[in-house]
């Protein structure tokens, strides 16, 4: 037993000891490896240069650490460690509010976002932090962008962006205000196609798919991460059948609608279709189709009612006989991927308008029209197919384009050529430096501009070429960014074909958990997608099933009066004045205990004034009782004979305690292996009712508690202490160590189920 504490609960003081006790024993550095040992890495989401955090952060952060925290307490070794997403557009539109480069603006934010993390107390191991706009990290980018090229996984293709015509440049859609109009200048946007990368993760697809029973069936992907990944993929199931023109040749249209096919009246093709162009072979229809994708369309132009079709002139013939003219449009695309549809009125309410809009005669709309989703889901009896036709499935998820007209971000490591063409930069000769000194203003593209980054010499011939001017997009930086962590710092500057072969990401992979906020969803599918190519490429071959993550859980945002955060709003928290008014344990505690992760935290500020109440008592009540057994001991060799002459009493209650203490570890313990953490805060506030309801009892029976009960009494609060550790570990470590325990290790233990009970 320690010396007595200050009865006073001091959270500033009490965290500045620990996290400075915390540094001068590296207690979070990332163990050497060790295959004898059980260990896990702990996946955080990576945070995008924004400036500060917000309180979405932490509460992302609080679930992950506690978790780490209980791993590391139950004796494994454990990594827990991210990166800053720095590169895209939200640190461009924060470099040119302040007027600066966005390399002195992203370095800026991450320190002091660092030091905001760092006052809350996370067990990152700093030491594997970076930043993804560091030249010897977005050679990863670069490297990966070549090894998915040569494997046919990246080409060059057309594609819709919004565009404003006034500022010449692309816009991202949050850029677009309401109504169409651009964010800087107010003028019209329209949509437009250029010329894009493209990622291929049709390729993978289907088994992306396929392995999402896997995941359930593990128990360690949570309902909102599984459900995220379905509505990305987009899975449509239906039949498909081949329609032969009268000219000859077929086309295999689709529709969700099984058993349908005989109410067919129409046929949609996306534009995007490979076989479109044949559809728009007559020079009126070619030049609207071409003019749909080089001038764009209203950005309004979206819905059912507005959106461009283009009719072909075409038919094609039903299995019944029945004439159906054929359409063009890009309505197809966002429902169904880039396919041939059927168009089928009486059972699809689009179809109808479309229908309408074109003057097609049709059946009279049936009352339980669906949506192709609702066509999936009847009575769960799968209807008969037509006659002709297959089953067959669809993915709304598709190839889609990871550059941007931008200067912010990762140049992309292709030159072009006039004598050998399109030519991928060597790898040897990675990184392609991005110039820091670039000052973007919102109007075009000031990479593109630059002459001394443009001109170089062709890596084939040597003759004179262009660098590709377009970046890549901060999304495609996030495809790697989860592998990185698993590197010593030390091993960084390696090349990256040492890097890979690496015992530490053998060791570290597939990561144990992500925990991220539940709109990362696009994010975790499309690493899942990356991971299989990386494994058939080579580089990943020791995830047999392509998969970077072994689970997952997604966590809901943190919300006000019902309504996301925003500054617009005047509803935002800023957790720097929460640390600085109650304590980083009480911030962390009161975003684990409010709300389970799957959920939405409505805040207010009941649960923060809830958690510092409850940590305020436990300190002071430890306090106390560290007091009264200083004055016991001094006075145990003059009691020896006179304490307790009589029966013990209280025995009973002993036991009682004990068993509070065994329930209590026994359901935090599980509650923790789940990462129900609000359950796991609520179990131990429990626990404290208990310890002081036991004092009660045997107050209220003997008068005084004596030696025996004393012990059983700081048994119990140590047990508390080590059960908080996860939760609130700079007053848990402070507790644990004044009631006896090693002030030495990485973490405050866990304790073990069963408890011996004091004579």
């Amino acid at each position: 037993m320690s010396d007595v504490i200050s009865t006073r609960y001091e959270p500033h003081a009490i965290e500045a000891r620990r996290q400075a006790a915390w540094r001068e024993r590296e207690a979070f550095r990332t163990p050497p490896l060790a295959e004898d040992q059980p260990h896990l890495y702990i996946k955080p989401s990576a945070p995008f240069t924004s400036g500060n955090i917000h309180i979405g952060h932490v509460r992302s952060y609080s679930i992950g650490d506690a978790y780490a925290r209980f791993r590391r307490a139950r004796g494994e070794d454990v990594l827990f460690a991210f990166g800053y997403d720095a590169f895209g557009l939200p640190a461009e539109l924060g470099a040119i509010a302040g007027g600066e480069s966005p390399s002195e603006w992203v370095n800026r934010c991450a320190a002091h976002m660092t030091g905001q993390l760092q006052r809350l107390g996370f067990s990152f191991d700093w030491e594997r932090s970076f930043l993804s706009s560091d030249a010897i990290m977005y050679r990863w980018s670069q490297w990966l962008f070549l090894a998915l090229f040569e494997a046919g996984l990246i080409y060059r293709g057309t594609g819709n962006v919004d565009w404003c015509d006034t500022c010449e440049t692309t816009l991202a859609s949050i850029q677009v205000e309401p109504g169409g109009t651009c964010w800087r200048c107010h003028g019209p946007v329209r949509l437009i196609e250029l010329p894009q990368w493209y990622l291929r993760i049709s390729a993978y697809l289907e088994e992306n798919d396929a392995r999402l029973p896997e995941r359930a069936a593990s128990g360690i992907w949570d309902e909102v991460s599984l459900n995220s990944q379905q509505i990305v993929l987009g899975r449509l199931d239906g039949e498909e059948i081949d329609l032969r023109a009268p000219g000859g040749g077929t086309l295999s249209a689709f529709t969700p609608h099984v058993g349908a096919l005989a109410e067919a009246r129409f046929v949609l093709i996306s534009p995007r279709h490979p076989d479109a162009d044949a559809w728009a072979s007559a020079a009126d229809v070619g030049e609207q189709l071409e003019r749909l994708r080089s001038g764009g369309w209203e950005r309004s132009s979206r819905e059912a009612e507005t959106i461009p079709v283009i009719d072909t002139g075409l038919t094609l013939n039903a299995p019944d006989g029945a004439s159906l003219p054929v359409f063009l449009s890009p309505l197809v695309d966002s429902r169904f991927g880039p396919t041939a549809v059927l168009g089928i009125p009486s059972r699809d309410r689009t179809d109808e308008v479309i229908a309408r809009r074109l003057g097609l005669p049709g059946r009279e709309p049936a009352d339980d029209q669906d949506t192709p989703e609702q066509a999936q889901r009847a009575d769960g009896v799968p209807a008969a197919l037509s006659p002709g036709a297959r089953a067959a499935v669809r993915y709304r998820a598709f190839d889609f384009n990871i550059s941007r007209q931008r200067s912010w971000g990762t140049p992309i490591p292709i030159v072009y050529c006039e004598t050998c063409g399109t030519v991928p930069v060597p790898r040897e000769q990675l990184p392609v430096l991005l110039p820091l000194d670039i000052l973007p203003t919102g109007t075009g593209n000031p990479l593109a501009e630059l002459e001394e980054f443009v001109q170089t010499t062709c890596p084939a011939c040597g003759g004179p070429a262009r660098r590709e001017t377009d970046t890549l997009d901060c999304h495609f930086d996030a495809l790697w960014l989860w592998i990185p962590a698993c590197v010593p710092p030390e091993a960084r500057s390696d090349s990256l074909e040492d890097i890979l072969a690496l015992a530490d990401l053998r060791h570290w992979l597939p990561s144990e958990r992500v925990v991220a906020g539940s709109d990362s969803g696009n994010f975790v599918f499309d690493q899942r997608i990356v991971t299989k190519a990386l494994r058939d490429i080579g580089p990943l071959a020791f995830l047999a099933d392509g998969e970077p993550f072994a689970g997952c859980l997604f966590h809901e945002m943190v919300v006000r009066d019902g309504r996301k955060m925003s500054k617009h709003l005047g509803n935002v928290v800023d957790p720097d004045e929460l640390v600085e008014r109650y304590g980083a344990d009480t911030v962390r505690l009161a975003v684990l205990y409010a709300a389970r992760p799957q959920r939405s935290l409505n805040w207010s500020d009941s649960a923060v004034l809830r958690c510092n109440r409850f940590l305020g008592q436990v300190w002071e009540y430890s306090s106390r009782k560290l007091a009264e057994a200083a004055a016991l001991q001094s006075e145990r060799v003059a009691d020896d004979e006179a304490q307790e002459p009589g029966a013990d009493t209280s025995e009973h209650l002993r036991l009682k305690l004990s068993q509070w203490c065994d329930a209590a570890v026994e359901r935090t313990t599980e509650d923790m292996t789940n990462l129900e953490m609000h359950s796991a805060a609520r179990n131990v506030m429990r626990l404290f009712d208990r310890i002081k309801d036991f004092e009660k009892r045997v107050l209220a029976r003997d008068g005084r508690l004596g030696r025996a009960n004393h012990d059983a009494l700081t048994g119990a609060l140590t047990v508390l202490a080590q059960l908080l550790g996860p939760l609130a570990p700079h007053l848990a470590e402070e507790l644990w160590i004044a009631f006896g325990g090693d002030q030495h290790g990485a973490q405050t233990p866990w304790p073990g189920v069963s408890l011996e009970v004091p004579a």
